[in-house]
């Protein structure tokens, strides 16, 4: 275990030392805080408070998509990167199997993600604390709000991850990661009249949706969501292992 904490620890490393790093939590920072402002100072001040200020940041009809597009940045990178300068070949000739290094990788990108993600929730409550009707504040729910928004980004990832491990090229995942993000509301329209289509992931994956009562289709619930999304990950990380293990690097 503590040799694949080095392992993490080293892939932490090599995220901090990439500008983009921190671009990413100064991005966040000055969206709330700009959002947060602009509703203060304007008549959207009286019919907004706190609790919908971070469903505004946090939610996937938001800001909340932001955190789609950064993670498919940092997802392409953090394995194409390594075939394209060469130095994924050091990694493997080290005391380590390729499950392990692969492993690192991703729960690397996993915690980046949940730090980025509970920065922006904290901000977010900070300011609309600050500047907004904080009477309605809600732990509970701003835990929902996250939970709903990292599970989707993290579906996201590991999509990606797959397809960074199998395409070993940062602009084909990156784009293969616009055109479903872009496309997703395009597929669920046109799929939800079917009842086949609630076995597909994009289906799945918004369980905000849930917490009204709501259903992509009719006798969808939400335990039956998280097992599709269960399963969809256990794919996407069996894939992206077994190829990772028996492609030639």
């Amino acid at each position: 275990m503590s040799s694949f904490m080095k392992l993490v620890h080293n892939e932490s490393q090599k995220l901090y030392k990439k500008k983009s790093f921190f671009i990413a939590y100064l991005l966040m920072a000055v969206i709330v805080i700009a959002a947060a402002i602009i509703i203060n100072q304007t008549a959207l001040r009286e019919n907004i408070g706190v609790m919908d200020f971070v469903n505004l940041i946090l939610g996937l009809d938001g800001f909340g998509s932001i955190f789609v597009l950064i993670s498919l940045i940092f997802t392409a990178s953090i394995v194409t990167a390594e075939h394209h300068l060469g130095t994924i070949k050091f990694l493997l000739i080290r005391a380590h199997s390729r499950s392990t290094i692969l492993a690192s990788k991703y729960v690397t990108l996993i915690v980046y993600i949940i730090a980025l993600m509970i920065f922006t929730a904290v901000i977010a409550m900070i300011m609309g604390t600050l500047l907004l009707d904080a009477s309605n504040l809600s732990l509970t729910a701003v835990m929902g709000n996250l939970g709903s928004a990292l599970l989707y980004t993290i579906v996201y990832a590991t999509l990606m991850f797959m397809c960074g491990v199998l395409t070993r090229s940062t602009g084909a995942t990156i784009g293969i990661g616009l055109v479903l993000n872009f496309c997703e509301a395009i597929f669920v329209m046109l799929l939800s009249q079917y009842s086949w289509a609630k076995y597909t992931l994009f289906l799945n994956t918004n369980l905000s949706i849930y917490r009204n009562g709501g259903a992509p289709i009719e006798g969808m619930t939400l335990g039956f969501s998280s097992i599709m999304i269960a399963l969809y990950l256990a794919l996407f990380l069996a894939i992206s292992f077994t190829v990772f293990n028996k492609r030639d690097i």
